[in-house]
């Protein structure tokens, strides 16, 4: 893992799905500036812990972060951004969670994060949380143990906003 906190979050294009023109890249860092922004990142969308206990704690809480003056909250996973999109459609977290794909991987490897799947086909990222500040990270928090969620969830980043 990589030692980020007090450094820019690494300047990687994700894509993102925008509804009129389709994916579109954005630039982490870019989006971040001037922007409190906290960044979670799952091995994979549709996954069980990832749909039964990441993503719905970051649903839960996204109006609390904002109330506690977070800007934006952001999912970032190694899937295609149509498996991402169709995930935040069904999850029911359009308007409250932005969805970016890492599908190369360049990401999660500039943060340390990458690991191959136990079937060996493709790259994913850790379990992890970032709380960003104007593109510098303040917080990072990585799971030691595959199908865990407490220091990447929403409430351990509630605690530390």
């Amino acid at each position: 893992m990589v030692d980020l906190i007090g450094n820019k979050i690494p300047d990687i294009k994700l894509v993102k799905m925008d509804s009129e023109k389709g994916p579109q890249p954005l630039s982490v860092l870019d989006f971040c500036k001037d922007k409190k922004v906290v960044m979670f990142g799952v091995p994979g969308a549709f996954t069980p812990t990832c749909s039964r206990n990441h993503l719905p704690g970051f649903i839960d809480k996204a109006d609390e972060m904002k109330a506690r003056g977070i800007d934006e909250v952001i999912c970032f996973a190694t899937n295609d951004i149509f498996t991402l999109s169709a995930w935040e459609e069904m999850s029911g977290s359009i308007g409250k969670i932005l969805f970016l794909s890492d599908s190369k991987a360049k990401f999660s490897k500039s943060i340390g994060t990458d690991f191959p799947d136990s079937f060996g086909t493709s790259t994913k990222t850790q379990r992890c949380s970032i709380l960003i500040n104007d593109g510098t990270v303040e917080k990072f928090f990585v799971e030691d143990e595959d199908g865990q969620v407490s220091v990447s969830s929403a409430d351990n980043m509630l605690e530390n906003i």
